[in-house]
């Protein structure tokens, strides 16, 4: 059985990924268990990504499925991991591999179903400039009061998850606020779910452009937000 599974939405980061998977190689060989990365590219390739894929015995190239948004290749990727454990990670070099045993080593000793990289605990660290570091806090700080998360990082993605709990919940969001549905459907469907932050530095991208569009940044999760709170409270009266 595989025991964990690294799940890396991408979208044209061919150059990243010739830094970034050997890194999670070696980051992870060094357990006596089997492992995949999983690679969820676009649904028809925009560069050599597959090429690069190919490259890697671990590695597993997957075309993402219903469409080409952020939260397409996060479902894709949930669904198409094998793994015990799941771990999401960005491909633009900005998580740092090595910080991979740490998660796993926190959620396999520590009895969590959700282990989470926080830049926002003592520790933590960001090299956004400030605008996007200012959004992101009163982003976090709004999700947090709204739906109850005792968590201080709800939007950074660098996340290890008990695999059976994250198949079992459903996800609608399509762009990177799908990071914090995630959050928010498992407490909703599991309500002892069990959720730690440690901290990591979050770094700058490597190569390429950002696909974060600021203005659509925010109205994006303050839209999810009121969806979502609006699902939450019908699903209360139903109840």
């Amino acid at each position: 059985m595989i025991e964990l599974s690294v799940v890396m939405p991408c979208y044209k980061e061919a150059d990243n990924l010739k830094v970034l998977l050997p890194k999670i190689e070696s980051a992870v060989k060094k357990y006596d268990f089997l492992y995949e990365i999983l690679v969820i590219d676009t649904q028809t390739p925009m560069d050599d990504t597959p090429e690069i894929c190919g490259q890697f015995m671990n590695v597993k190239y997957v075309s993402r499925n219903g469409g080409n948004n952020y939260g397409d290749a996060i479902r894709t990727g949930i669904s198409s991991a094998s793994g015990k454990y799941i771990l999401l990670m960005d491909a633009d070099c900005s998580h740092d591999p090595q910080d991979i045993p740490r998660l796993y080593d926190e959620i396999i000793s520590g009895g969590h179903d959700v282990v989470i990289g926080s830049r926002y605990i003592k520790g933590g660290s960001t090299d956004n400039p400030f605008i996007l570091r200012l959004m992101s806090r009163v982003l976090n700080i709004c999700y947090r009061i709204s739906f109850g998360l005792n968590v201080y990082d709800v939007s950074d993605s660098f996340r290890i998850y008990d695999g059976d709990k994250l198949r079992r919940i459903k996800l609608s969001c399509d762009n990177f606020d799908a990071v914090e549905e995630i959050l928010i459907r498992l407490r909703k469907k599991f309500h002892d779910i069990r959720i730690k932050e440690i901290p990591i530095s979050f770094n700058k991208r490597l190569y390429g452009e950002s696909k974060r569009d600021l203005l659509r940044f925010v109205f994006s999760y303050l839209a999810t937000m009121y969806r979502l709170k609006k699902l939450q409270y019908q699903e209360d009266n139903e109840s």
